[in-house]
């Protein structure tokens, strides 16, 4: 009975430690081996953990392309002056009459100016001699137009008294009918010898050339014969007269 005291201290004490002990230590780590037989570990001890891709680049990502055209705007034509420095054609009888030959029959008809024009000398005699044509007046560059269909027989840069002209053989009626325009601007005329023309086209622009004191365009008509005549009665008659 005298050792009663110091065993129960002993006791106790082992109770205390056991205690601390399993309050302290993770219930995991008190676990038997025998818990993880169903647990399989791949890495390999000491080895590096990788990735590997699939063979094979990665699928491309193939972009859209396009091309953007951008389309020329076409201009507007407009009627270009053809390079005449010298006489060239005739416009006499057999000239008036061999171009009335190679065209068509003349159905449509055109003032020479469409917007109207001033009148001077008509057809006949005056101071300075007989006038074979008419005078139509109006400002410089104003353009000037084919009365009929037709066919250029003879043009000129430099015609003398004439300045810059046109002459022009239409066919009429079965009839050969020729149409001659005098005092262009230089540099002016947008058709030359051979030239077909419709009506109401333009041929060139007005001015003074030639033997001229203001812009104009002396204007004359005549035949297979050569004769120039009064234009005003064929002009009136196919509802152009200036």
């Amino acid at each position: 009975m005298k050792y009663q005291g110091p065993l129960l201290g002993v006791v106790a004490m082992t109770f205390v430690f056991g205690v601390a002990v399993a309050t302290s230590v993770p219930a995991a780590s008190l676990t038997t081996p025998d818990s993880f037989d169903n647990v399989e570990i791949d890495a390999a001890v000491g080895g590096e953990q990788s990735f590997a891709a699939l063979d094979g680049a990665a699928p491309s990502v193939s972009r859209d392309g396009y091309v953007v055209h951008t389309p020329t705007p076409t201009p507007t034509p407009t009627p270009k002056a053809v390079a005449v420095s010298t006489s060239e054609g005739g416009y006499g009888g057999a000239q008036c009459q061999a171009g009335s030959d190679a065209v068509a029959e003349s159905v449509a008809f055109s003032p020479v100016y469409p917007d109207g024009n001033r009148m001077s000398d008509g057809f006949g005699p005056r101071a300075e001699g007989f006038h074979k044509g008419i005078d139509m007046l109006n400002g410089p560059g104003v353009p000037v137009h084919s009365i009929a269909d037709g066919v250029v027989i003879a043009a000129s840069g430099d015609g003398g008294t004439g300045g810059v002209y046109l002459s022009i053989a239409h066919k009429v009626g079965g009839a050969a009918v020729c149409s001659m325009y005098m005092h262009f601007q230089d540099g002016s005329l947008t058709v030359g010898v051979g030239s077909i023309v419709t009506a109401g086209q333009v041929i060139g622009l007005t001015g003074r050339t030639g033997n001229a004191t203001t812009e104009h365009t002396h204007f004359e008509l005549y035949g297979a014969d050569g004769v120039r005549y009064d234009p005003i009665p064929f002009l009136t008659e196919h509802g152009i007269a200036p």
